[in-house]
């Protein structure tokens, strides 16, 4: 999350409440007149993500590709960051293009959406959705993972060019895979 700019966002984004972990970190980082809204589907993690008592934090339940709709209902013009940790690889391929167009779409110009991976599977849509996409990696989560940073500065003037990875996240995805047999080995 070091690319989102804590210090000047007003309003963010959560895709994904989850068991919390991600909501507590934006919680602790953000300033006190900020807000967070947080949209999970699974109603046990809705309920989760409603007992952290924080009067910043909205949870609701909704799919992700109906951002835009709850934005609107919830009285949101624009985010300053949307960060996802939604599991794309396994998610239906129009309803990942709907959450991808919708973040964009409803991003502040320099804006950043943040999306947590284990693989490099998405790279390609993202770049085409977002056009500027840099990726990195941390290997502090468990297990390590890639994190896609994607600037708003291109929103709505996405391309179809394919960028490629860098080069140190193919590396990165190669440490991460030897890190993981090892742990592996390790429990054996």
């Amino acid at each position: 999350m070091k690319d989102v700019d804590f210090e000047q966002a007003r309003n963010i984004v959560e895709l994904g409440v989850g068991n919390g972990c991600v909501t507590r970190e934006i919680l602790r980082r953000m300033r006190p007149e900020a807000r967070l809204l947080s949209l999970e589907i699974n109603p046990v993690f809705v309920e989760a993500g409603r007992r952290l008592e924080d009067e910043r934090l909205t949870v609701v339940q909704a799919c992700a590709a109906e951002l835009p709709v709850i934005l609107q209902e919830e009285g949101i013009d624009g985010v300053d960051a949307v960060v996802s940790s939604l599991p794309l690889s396994i998610m239906d391929r129009q309803v990942v293009d709907r959450v991808m167009e919708g973040s964009r779409m409803s991003l502040r110009p320099g804006g950043r959406f943040v999306q947590y991976q284990y693989s490099l599977r998405d790279h390609e849509r993202l770049s085409r959705t977002f056009g500027d996409v840099a990726v990195g990696f941390t290997v502090l989560n468990i297990p390590p993972a890639f994190v896609y940073t994607c600037s708003a500065s291109d929103a709505g003037q996405a391309t179809d060019r394919k960028a490629p990875p860098s080069l140190g996240s193919l590396y990165a995805a190669a440490l991460a895979a030897v890190a993981f047999a090892v742990r592996s080995l390790q429990n054996l």
